[in-house]
């Protein structure tokens, strides 16, 4: 194993999750990590989340306690979760969450703040008509010409059950690709693209999901995304984001869980990822953890513009674990943190646990 484990957030009794996160460089020097933060009886994806978040004050070497960010209350939302923040170029801090309402919607919200997270402004609708979205964490990226682009899923609702007396989603179409992109830092949204889906198959039954974004220069991007199809799926557009190449598989061997590709300051790709695919007969859970399939956990880097990724080396491998939604930082003292969920005996499944490893440039 490469690096070394700096910060872990267990889950207790009383938070029993712990996921999702972003770092940002504070204006003072900090580094801020911001996560979701379950609370009460149940850590489903749908429970009573907030935004907390801890400071280091030492290039990633150690934090802080963890503190409310931002909560759920604010947008009378009953959940928000999946963390992203941004430095706009007004010196603004961003972050962006999505906020489930119990009605079936999943919408993506953008607050800012002025004092690095002292104060946040109202929020900001970073979506075109109200639906079930997913962006998951760390996934705001800058384009050509300044353009800020989010990637999302949309999953229209088609059924519902109740339990506990509560109203729940259970099942949704399958995901297809919306794109949303600001022209004024962040002020406001529009959506450049939506609908590109993947051709149903046996293998590929519930479409795209849980989509990133990586500007490969002179307007061309690069999507992935999830699949249940034993791989991430891609696609490009050389237009800034108006139009789309249809979906294909991609290098990346993966089971059903989300993959993290960040360009570094001296121009690499870092991607992160589980490369065991869910092959036939692999358990979701092992020794009562519901790891997903989520291990082993990996790095590759591409010198080539993600033409080919190569030196790939393993991040954690304990079987009865599970690694994923994976948050990317440079550091100014050579290291890269990522901030990851990595649940495992005792915590019930792969999203309840958050680790924070620090990692040698000059190791990857």
């Amino acid at each position: 194993m490469i690096g070394k484990v700096v910060y872990e957030l267990p889950p207790t009794a009383e938070n029993r999750r712990n996921s999702e996160g972003a770092f940002i460089n504070l204006k003072n020097g900090d580094i801020l990590f911001a996560y979701s933060h379950y609370a009460g009886k149940s850590w489903a994806d749908d429970a009573d989340a907030d935004i907390y978040a801890v400071l280091s004050k030492d290039n990633g070497d150690s934090f802080s306690e963890p503190f409310l960010l931002y909560s759920h209350k604010t947008v009378k939302a009953q959940n928000i979760m999946a963390a992203s923040l941004y430095r706009f170029k007004n010196g603004d801090l961003g972050l962006m969450f999505l906020a489930k309402f119990g009605n079936g919607l999943c919408l993506p919200l953008l607050v800012r703040s002025a004092d690095d997270g002292k104060t946040w402004s109202e929020p900001v609708k970073c979506y075109a008509e109200e639906d079930y979205y997913c962006v998951v964490n760390d996934r705001i990226i800058e384009g050509a010409n300044g353009r800020l682009l989010i990637p999302a899923s949309r999953h229209k609702v088609t059924k519902w059950h109740i339990v506990d007396g509560e109203s729940r989603v259970l099942e949704t179409d399958r995901g297809t690709l919306s794109v949303f992109a600001s022209d004024d830092d962040g002020k406001t949204w529009q959506a450049l693209k939506e609908g590109i889906g993947i051709p149903m198959s046996r293998g590929l039954t519930s479409g795209m999901a849980e989509p990133g974004l990586v500007h490969l220069g002179d307007g061309k991007l690069w999507c992935y995304a999830r699949t249940n199809g034993g791989r991430q799926y891609e696609c490009f557009s050389r237009d800034n984001g108006h139009s789309w190449t249809e979906f294909s598989p991609s290098w990346f061997t993966s089971p059903d869980a989300p993959m993290s590709v960040k360009r570094l300051a001296g121009g690499r790709l870092l991607a992160v990822w589980n490369p065991v695919p869910k092959y036939n007969g692999r358990p979701d859970k092992v020794n009562g953890v519901l790891t997903l399939c989520r291990t082993p956990f990996a790095i590759a880097v591409s010198d080539d513009n993600g033409e080919t990724f190569k030196n790939m080396q393993i991040l954690e491998d304990d079987p009865k674990s599970g690694y994923c939604y994976t948050a990317i930082l440079e550091t100014s003292d050579g290291c890269v943190l990522l901030g990851y969920s990595a649940g495992g005996t005792g915590d019930e499944c792969a999203l309840n646990r958050q680790r924070i490893r620090k990692i040698p440039l000059n190791k990857i």
